[in-house]
């Protein structure tokens, strides 16, 4: 090492010395502390979303300001109007940004409970008037009075493709399904990892952001600023554990330098109560964490960690993108209520977009953090890719077949076709969605997952070579070591007849131990067995035309799971080439066995002619 660089790394030493180098585990008193807390947030985490769904649908709450045509929203403890949805709001002279300052003369409150306690003045018979006081940065409060109609219900989803019970219930499933998901996995990280740093503070904040990110407790009086605050702080916990994922490390040593000055986010947040800016805030938090996670996973050897960080990357990435779509679609509705109310009702359908970013999040966390099914994450992120692909070519190759056809129509027939346009480029995309299937499928198969795909195509074209020039034992060997590798057992064995060939990671004193107990079933295929640690997995080496040549016996992965339903496909489609390499490799040592015997009887004979005195 020469002297400049010595010079920077200890400069970066000292740069880092006083941070901290990771997440201790709980022990002791900061274990107590952390149970109580705990305990403290899982009823609020259950029974705010609940209630939410009840107070803002259940009670009619949220629409006791649609029948005067307007929307409202909170901001700083104040209420103001965010969208004008009916022609008397207009004519009335009601502008985007009023502040509401009181109802028939019932001033509001300026805190989170006057939002509240603002429905008593709100819900009045059909056909009744409210004056409304409107105060802008400007002037002096003017009264408005606007009347009490259900029609103008009506009027805010005509156009949208929706009625008030469809974005009630999808609002209400959406809200609850996030909180049986957090809430759930919440539950599971605490009982099965509560001491270890990470997912003690992920399953802390999860149910942070179902108790206040997806709840509403202004109707009992909590202020706005509380709840921004618990919610703020599970995302600057969930921040802190991806940035030390998995191991509670903070590598590369800029994440120690996020994780210490993520608490401004907080602070930020919760001085201003923007709702904009919260979700800007959201963004930045996921860009660090997914830089974070990508420069770790790019620097990991493959392994169990590795594989951590895969079924991290596939729920995160997957539940980023759709929470990033979530406030993109969010921002824009607020930029277009003004313009178009119809915006605020697209709002709610767009706000799902959320619960589908939880779900995934929340799976990959917990595959990733229990250690359960790790070496799934190459099938399943390879399979959800064909997928997506598959997906948009289709609706590509329809889209483009229907424009092509339409326009054909029009310029040889002279005549709009659309119906039979529609019809024709649909049955185009069935047909092709077959061959597009397959090669995107093997297109996802080499690309993320190359060890399988490598023993898929190039096991049997090597024991077709190998049954022409080399032995059982040869072939045995070659066999093992492809099968370890594509599919990560953790020990395989192979048997021709009644004979121990080869193993892997495994002596074979103990598969000959395990093979006295172990009775080879009567019926065809792949035979299972979860309860054998040792070889849950054994597949019937046959050929047609052959018979039964042996038996391949393979351990479970790593991680103590059996194989997926890829892994099975390629363990059965190389079973029938292995079968018959060893077949054709046996009767050839055998024949060659036998013309080595006579060649050995025909020398011994010529020895002892040429031994024997000659006649005189």
């Amino acid at each position: 090492m020469d002297i400049a660089s010595a010079g920077k790394k200890s400069t970066s030493r000292r740069w880092f010395i006083h941070l901290p180098e990771g997440l201790p585990d709980f022990t002791g008193k900061w274990l107590t502390l952390y149970v109580m807390a705990w305990a403290i947030m899982l009823p609020l985490a259950i029974l705010g979303p609940v209630r939410t769904a009840y107070f803002f649908y259940g009670t009619h709450l949220a629409p006791a300001w649609l029948p005067y045509g307007v929307i409202v929203r909170t901001e700083s403890e104040t209420v103001r109007l965010a969208g004008i949805s009916s022609t008397e709001a207009r004519q009335a002279g009601v502008t985007v940004g009023d502040r509401v300052v009181a109802i028939d003369g019932w001033k509001i409150p300026a805190s989170s409970a006057g939002f509240a306690m603002a429905r008593h003045h709100l819900i009045k018979p059909e056909g009744a008037s409210t004056t409304f006081s409107l105060a802008t940065a400007r002037e002096a409060p003017r009264n408005v009075r606007l009347t009490f109609s259900k029609t103008n219900i009506v009027d805010r989803y005509r156009g949208t493709g929706m009625t008030f019970d469809d974005e009630a219930w999808l609002y209400i499933g959406g809200t609850l399904l996030t909180c049986l998901a957090l809430v759930g996995a919440a539950i599971l990280l605490v009982m099965r990892r509560r001491r270890e740093a990470i997912p003690a503070l992920i399953s802390l904040s999860f149910l942070m952001l179902s108790a206040a990110q997806f709840a509403d407790w202004r109707d009992v009086g909590v202020s706005l600023t509380i709840t921004v605050l618990v919610a703020t702080t599970g995302w600057w916990l969930l921040l802190v554990s991806l940035l030390a994922f998995p191991t509670g490390r903070f590598a590369p040593p800029w994440t120690r330098i996020a994780a210490l000055l993520s608490p401004l986010l907080i602070v930020e947040v919760v001085v201003t109560q923007s709702d904009s800016l919260r979700l800007w805030s959201l963004a930045v938090v996921m860009i660090a964490a997914v830089a974070s996670l990508i420069t770790r996973y790019r620097s990991l050897e493959a392994g169990r960690e590795f594989q951590q960080l895969r079924w991290v990357f596939f729920g995160f990435v997957g539940g980023a993108m759709a929470w990033l779509l979530c406030i993109g679609g969010t921002l824009l509705a607020y930029v277009l209520i003004p313009v178009d109310p119809r915006w605020d009702v697209w709002s709610t359908a767009i706000l799902e977009l959320a619960t589908l970013g939880v779900l995934l999040f929340t799976f990959g966390l917990i595959v990733a953090i229990l250690r359960y099914r790790l070496y799934d994450a190459d099938a399943v992120i390879g399979r959800s890719a064909a997928y997506a692909v598959l997906t948009l070519g289709f609706v590509m190759l329809f889209a483009a077949s229907e424009k092509l056809i339409e326009l054909g129509g029009q310029a040889y027939l002279g005549q709009n076709i659309g119906g039979l346009a529609g019809g024709v480029a649909a049955a185009l995309a069935a047909v092709a969605i077959a061959p597009m299937h397959s090669r995107i499928h093997q297109w996802a198969e080499r690309k993320f997952q190359k060890p399988l795909y490598r023993l898929r195509h190039s096991l049997p074209a090597l024991v077709n070579d190998l049954r022409e020039t080399s032995g059982v034992d040869r072939i045995a060997a070659a066999t093992l070591d492809s099968i370890v590798e594509g599919v990560r057992a953790r020990s395989a064995a192979l048997l021709v007849g009644d004979q121990l060939i080869d193993a892997r990671q495994i002596d074979k004193s103990d598969v000959e131990q395990w093979r006295a107990g172990w009775k080879p079933p009567s019926h065809d295929g792949i035979d299972f067995d979860k309860s054998d640690r040792l070889f849950p997995v054994r597949m019937p080496l046959e050929a047609e035309g052959h018979g039964r040549a042996g038996w391949l016996l393979l351990g479970p992965r790593p991680d103590g799971s059996l194989f997926g339903r890829s892994e099975r496909e390629v363990i059965e489609d190389i079973a029938e080439p292995v079968a018959r390499a060893i077949q054709v490799a046996t009767s050839r040592e055998q024949r060659e066995e036998r013309y080595e015997l006579r060649f050995a009887k025909l020398e011994l004979l010529v020895r002892q002619l040429k031994a024997r005195p000659s006649a005189a």
